[in-house]
């Protein structure tokens, strides 16, 4: 199968170019209408690894948002290597595309976002 990548204009100096099959990514987030548009990513997606016996992944039984503090479901990490941390709707513009890679790179430490950051997102 042949690799084709959508790449984006900034580097990071530690830039891969990432499956996007081995990408959990959020399904509900809307498609970068700019990248489908102009065929261009401006920044590369950042990612977590999924293992949990890494440094780099999200403790065991943590709960995990994203843009616009939508809660990420477990589910959707069945089979997959990475997380997508920024960068899900240029993912599913990639996608869109016909794209089979993305260009991005790996996050080390865990962040989590201060209940006051996140936005229509009650916890109980």
């Amino acid at each position: 199968m042949t690799q084709n990548t959508l790449t984006s204009k900034q580097k990071h100096p530690n830039s891969e170019y990432y499956d996007i099959q081995l990408l959990a990514y959020s399904p509900t987030r809307e498609i970068n209408e700019d990248v489908v548009e102009t065929g261009i990513m401006l920044h590369p997606i950042e990612v977590y690894l999924i293992e949990n016996d890494l440094e780099c992944s999200a403790p065991q039984g943590q709960l995990r948002f994203g843009a616009g503090g939508a809660l990420y479901k477990t589910n959707n990490c069945i089979g997959k290597k990475y997380i997508v941390h920024k960068g899900n709707s240029r993912v599913r513009a990639a996608i869109k595309m016909g794209y089979t890679h993305i260009e991005g790179y790996l996050l080390h430490e865990w962040t989590t976002m201060d209940a006051s950051e996140r936005w229509g997102e009650t916890l109980v």
